[in-house]
């Protein structure tokens, strides 16, 4: 089986989102406390709440599913993976903003996590773009 670069890389940016959904996202000096993709717990008003939700779980289903069509050598496999890498994408610019930015004069320190995320979705989102689609062959009738 013959595997072109661009799908080579496409699963390794998948794999590369999945793993740094795990990873320290960003820090947040006040609380002194590290966030990732599934850990953002807040102590508020004497109770344990996930400020922030858990966007690993969506970015690891959406970079998984990728992952899949990825691998499945059929034209209608790459048409719906530009679908799953753009709702990757999406969800990355949104948890990146949403665990950088500053509040209430406190900026939070963006680890190494939150940056291979971002790369990877970008990567995945290139190569899902780029993808070579076979021309489909028809047949004239007479």
């Amino acid at each position: 089986m013959h595997m072109n670069w661009q799908k080579a890389l496409g699963i390794i940016a998948c794999i590369t989102v999945i793993i740094s959904c795990f990873m320290h996202w960003a820090f947040y000096p006040d609380l002194q406390k590290f966030f990732t993709g599934f850990d953002s717990l807040v102590n508020y008003k004497g109770r344990m709440i996930n400020y922030y939700g858990r966007p690993g779980f969506l970015l690891s289903f959406f970079a998984g599913l990728s992952l899949i069509f990825h691998i499945v050598p059929k034209n209608w496999a790459k048409r719906v993976n530009l679908i799953f890498g753009a709702l990757c994408m999406a969800t990355v610019i949104k948890s990146f903003l949403t665990f950088t930015s500053a509040y209430s004069g406190i900026v939070p320190e963006k680890q190494l996590g939150i940056y291979l995320l971002a790369g990877g979705a970008i990567v995945n989102l290139i190569c899902v773009i780029f993808v070579k689609v076979q021309p489909v062959k028809t047949t004239v009738a007479e």
